[in-house]
């Protein structure tokens, strides 16, 4: 349901949008991985793959959104696994270092949606906390960009995993 409220958040943001702004918006994939930095579970890092999508306010400063999910596989008996989703908001900052390589900071808030699977016993909680990222981009075509992000994400209240989580991910981003 949450996941539904977010979507709709962002489709009616896009239809708000001015069409002189057309060209300040951004979209692409990302693919690579997920690690829990330190959970009593013994968690094993996973693939993680997602959306991202941002708003270009000026040259420098952007508003972006992120949701990705992935599977980690838990070391004990039963075969227990967690799927994380992340939904993350917040904004960037851009500067540009040479003609081709654009590097940017950011932070911002997140909610992640936890949902457990051990044997026949199945259970979803909902974590909020922030994160910092930094990554490189750079430009293959006139609309066209690849790069890498890494970001830290802080849960609040970790009772659930006990852990941190770092992505590194390859993006292909599109200028909209």
């Amino acid at each position: 349901m949450i996941k539904m409220i977010i979507c709709a958040i962002v489709l009616a943001a896009i239809a708000a949008t001015p069409l002189h702004a057309a060209g300040n918006w951004y979209a692409g994939i990302q693919l690579g991985a997920e690690i829990l930095t330190d959970s009593r579970d013994d968690a094993d890092d996973a693939a993680a793959f997602g959306v991202y999508g941002g708003y270009r306010i000026d040259r420098m400063v952007s508003l972006e959104a992120n949701l990705t999910t992935a599977n980690h596989d838990i070391d004990g008996p039963g075969d227990p696994e967690i799927d994380i989703t992340s939904v993350l908001f917040g904004p960037r900052l851009t500067g540009q270092a040479g003609r081709n390589v654009n590097l940017y900071a950011g932070t911002g808030l997140g909610i992640y949606f936890l949902d457990y699977e051990i044997r026949d016993h199945d259970d979803s909680e909902t974590e909020t906390g922030l994160y910092l990222g930094a990554g490189m981009e750079f430009p293959v075509q006139r609309d066209l960009n690849l790069g890498l992000d890494f970001k830290y994400h802080l849960l609040f209240d970790d009772d659930a995993i006990d852990s941190d989580i770092v992505t590194l991910l390859v993006r292909v981003g599109f200028d909209l």
